[in-house]
């Protein structure tokens, strides 16, 4: 048994092992696509070099991987049930069964693999139907969702250029995949731009679906981030005039002694927040969030941070 049991574990070491060198090479690969342009602000993501730049820095964080992958997976399952629309008007009912079964499929994976999948069936869906004619759909789809198309993308995740190689005749092109990303792309650049990972899982979350309560503790939990310091914490604190002035330009100033005292207690460490004070912070950081402007959401990132 004690054999048996070992010989199990050896193999799953080698499996995680030769998973990790794979991973690692693909990155390298993506780094080395880009190499010209890692390191500098990417205004606009124009091109596959643009793209690889957001891809190098999301793949080297697990936890930045964690926060596109369901904004991603929202954002293909939508350009999904577009295409869905334009197959159950056609009768082509099965077609829509067969990629619901693959889009099932892909969801089940993990990391990095289920991110490059997703970006596949997405840019397939969004040429489907917005390139095809009605009567062509049924065949393409059948010719280009073949049963092995999973083994066959994640096959493709030696390097970079295999991968962009082969998903882009299939859709006719990057343009396809771009105008599919640009989007998400376009917030994720936004958001990486920020010193702190509020951003990132704000966008993760869809914000203006998820329940209040889950988006007050994410702020909560964030806030205590930003302000967290050394043990030895003055008693008085003094919350800058900058800071107070962007919470006013905000709107929400109804009960700015509430607010204040809420932040100099997170920032002596006291978590213990009265609901007014808790009420007052969270509506706070959800009128600066409704703002859309990235640049206050640094800057009140920056100024927290001033708070002594």
């Amino acid at each position: 048994m004690e054999t048996i049991l070992s010989s199990h574990r050896d193999e799953y070491l080698k499996n995680i092992i030769s998973e990790q060198i794979l991973f690692e090479s693909f990155l390298s690969t993506v780094k080395d696509f880009a190499k010209d342009k890692l390191g500098k602000a990417i205004d606009t993501v124009k091109d596959w070099k643009d793209a690889a730049v957001v891809f190098s820095q999301i793949l080297s964080s697990k936890e930045l991987l964690n926060d596109f992958l369901p904004p991603l997976e929202r954002l293909v399952k939508k350009q999904l049930q577009k295409l869905y629309e334009i197959l159950k008007k056609t009768k082509l009912d099965s077609i829509v069964k067969k990629i619901e079964g693959f889009f099932k499929k892909i969801t089940s994976l993990d990391g990095w693999k289920k991110l490059f999948a997703l970006i596949a069936i997405g840019g397939i869906a969004l040429y489907a139907a917005n390139k095809l004619p009605i009567d062509g759909i049924q065949s393409w789809i059948t010719k280009t969702l073949g049963t092995d198309f999973i083994q066959t993308i994640t096959s493709k995740l030696i390097d970079w250029k295999s991968y962009i190689g082969f998903i882009g005749p299939i859709v006719g092109g990057g343009v396809i995949i771009f105008k599919l990303l640009e989007p998400l792309l376009k917030a994720f650049k936004e958001a990486l731009k920020s010193s702190n990972s509020f951003a990132t899982k704000l966008i993760k979350e869809n914000k203006t679906k998820m329940k209040k309560s889950v988006l007050k503790e994410i702020i909560k939990k964030e806030i205590f981030n930003i302000l967290k310091e050394e043990e030895d914490t003055p008693t008085k604190v003094t919350i800058p005039a900058s800071l107070i002035q962007l919470i006013k330009d905000l709107g929400n100033d109804d009960n700015l002694p509430a607010i204040q005292q809420a932040l100099a207690k997170i920032k002596t460490g006291d978590e213990k927040l009265t609901p007014i004070q808790n009420k007052e912070l969270a509506d706070t950081f959800i009128a600066l969030l409704k703002n859309t402007d990235i640049s206050k959401l640094n800057k009140f990132a920056s100024l927290a941070k001033q708070i002594k």
